[in-house]
């Protein structure tokens, strides 16, 4: 009830400022109001009648209470300093009235309530209304004087009631001034320490907004400088890439059947994924956007960085990859989770300069709650660390080589790419026996579900060519498919009540986009399930800050049965989800 009470007070419609006075006058204002007319129902119930000196002061005592309730309203109403006016303005009225009437003996036992307006002055308009105040009670006292004399009162008797009075008044008058003068000093001071910390929290939120800034800068120095180490194997790779689709292509000389062409073509589509890979590693690492999770196979996404690795070892080094002939997906960031791996690499480089033995491994393993998870070995035959270092390691700018051989910011950017995806990263080491790095990402993601799950998938792309071959492959996935060649007619389609269990739409469209279909679908249908599919070019950055964070985002090239586990991912409950997992 007391909170309740407090809240309404403080409910009222003025600036900061005036908040604390508001709520101290509105207290006075309400027991004014209240215990006034109480205290005289009581008195007229008990009874008698009143002598002329007391309906004297059920008068006053009405017209303070009634202006009390008056200035009540007007705070309420956001008039603070205009139901303060009045409040005070009203009971020097009242003052002088009863002066005049009755002389400085009328007042009697009401003249403390003189203090009242001496103090109600200073706390609210200050040092200059107090004394104002101070002298008008002077000269209500002059005329209560003048009644007096008028009435034949001994002038001497008067005068000593009169200077009584003032000197009363006065000595009230300067403790007031003291109180507010220091209590002006107090707030003045506390308002310059309140600006004071201010500033010091904007310097520390800028300072910190700077660091962030800057590690962001550096992590982003590390990947173009990571770029330029691998430029020499890329180019190679790109090389044997372009001379193997040279060589298929020269077998179009082979007239001699069938199956020399599909030979041909398998050869060109092996090789373009290889370059397709290529090209989204160079892109991935260069951009410099938010963390993009996208669904794809471990095993095939390491695979494609064996030959990055042995440009970054020294030939002396053994380079060992163990990974699964069967699929293991994860949903993560893939350019920053490749890029994890390599900082981790390159610590294990430094740490062999003579040679050694690094392996790079992935496995399914159940932690100790029973999920699935996608566990990639990375393990080194080095120096090793010791245990203070070893807790030290992921501390970013945390470094133990030469200022000029380090930033200290390579296993920080691993600690923070396995804590978006949702994993962890535990560390062995022994001193001169190598270390040990195992990152564990949830997984693996949701196959396709039961049979008899055939989710609506509403398809969305300008290219008819594409748009067959996926429809195609999420049919014969056990999809319904609905199709659209770009936004508008794809929003007929919802129009029309048939709305998707999923949609997938292609980002670059004639007329209505991708990203703004999806943003007007957003507003009308919360839940939906959406995936865009688009490049990592010019636009990766507006998308990362436009799009909905709930929005799939699926990169070209990709395969169809690609497309399909999406479909299934999202259409999968989580209970579903974990139950398929737990199962692995």
């Amino acid at each position: 009830m007391h909170n309740k009470a407090r809240d309404w007070l403080a409910r009222v419609p003025v600036g900061d400022g005036d908040r604390r006075k508001a709520r101290a006058l509105q207290r006075v204002l309400l027991l004014i109001g209240v215990l006034v007319p109480a205290f005289w129902i009581t008195r007229l119930l008990g009874g008698g009648a009143l002598a002329p000196i007391e309906r004297t002061y059920l008068v006053v005592h009405g017209g303070v209470a009634a202006l009390a309730v008056i200035s009540l309203v007007c705070v309420r109403v956001g008039r603070f300093r205009f139901g303060a006016a009045l409040f005070l303005i009203g009971c020097l009225a009242v003052i002088l009235v009863v002066y005049a009437l009755n002389g400085v003996n009328g007042p009697g036992p009401a003249q403390i309530t003189h203090v009242f307006p001496l103090a109600l002055a200073g706390l609210l308009f200050g040092r200059r209304a107090l004394w104002a105040t101070l002298v008008f009670i002077g000269l209500c006292v002059l005329v209560g004087a003048g009644r007096e004399l008028a009435n034949g009162t001994r002038p001497g008797l008067v005068g000593e009631i009169a200077a009584g009075l003032m000197i009363s008044f006065l000595v009230v008058a300067v403790v007031f001034d003291s109180t507010v003068a220091g209590l002006q000093a107090y707030l003045a001071d506390v308002e310059e320490r309140h600006r004071e910390l201010e500033q010091a929290r904007r310097s520390l939120k800028a300072e910190k907004e700077e660091r962030e800034h800057t590690m962001e800068q550096l992590v982003h120095v590390q990947k173009v400088k990571a770029i330029g180490q691998l430029a020499g194997g890329v180019a190679h790779d790109f090389n044997n890439i372009l001379g193997v689709i040279l060589g298929y292509a020269r077998w179009r000389e082979r007239r001699d059947g069938v199956e020399p062409l599909r030979e041909a073509l398998a050869g060109v589509e092996t090789a373009a994924r290889r370059g397709a890979a290529i090209s989204r590693k160079l892109l991935n690492f260069s951009r410099q956007d938010v963390a993009h999770p996208e669904v794809f196979d471990v095993g095939e996404a390491l695979h494609g960085l064996e030959s990055m690795l042995r440009q970054l070892f020294d030939p002396r080094v053994r380079i060992e990859l163990a990974l699964p002939a069967d699929s293991l997906t994860v949903r993560a960031d893939r350019g920053q989770l490749e890029l994890a791996v390599l900082n981790v690499a390159t610590n294990a480089r430094d740490a062999m300069p003579d040679g050694g033995h690094f392996r790079l491994a992935v496995d399914s393993v159940l932690d100790e709650r029973g999920r699935s998870l996608v566990e990639i070995t990375l393990s080194d035959t080095g120096e090793g660390m010791e245990e203070a270092v070893r807790r030290r390691i992921f501390e970013p700018f945390f470094t133990t080589k030469s200022q000029s051989s380090g930033t200290g910011l390579g296993l920080a950017v691993v600690g923070r790419v396995l804590h978006e995806a949702g994993g962890e990263i535990l560390v062995d080491s022994t001193p001169g026996r190598g270390s040990r790095f195992r990152l564990r990402l949830p997984g693996p993601v949701a196959a396709p579900a039961a049979e008899g799950a055939s989710p609506r998938v509403l398809l969305v792309d300008d290219d008819d060519e594409w748009r067959s071959v996926l429809v195609t492959a999420l049919e014969q996935g056990g999809c319904q498919v609905l199709s659209a060649r770009d936004g508008r007619e794809a929003w007929g389609v919802i129009a029309r009540g048939r709305v998707p269990d999923v949609l997938v739409t292609d980002y670059r469209m004639p007329g209505l986009d991708g990203l703004a279909l999806i943003r007007r679908l957003r507003a009308r249908y919360p839940d939906l399930a959406m995936v865009l599919v688009s490049d990592y070019l010019p636009e990766a950055a507006r998308l990362a800050r436009d799009l909905p964070p709930d929005v799939e985002r699926l990169s070209k090239p990709f395969s169809p049965a690609l497309l399909l586990q999406y479909v299934f991912m999202l259409t999968t409950s989580p209970e579903q989800a974990g139950d398929e997992g737990g199962g692995g």
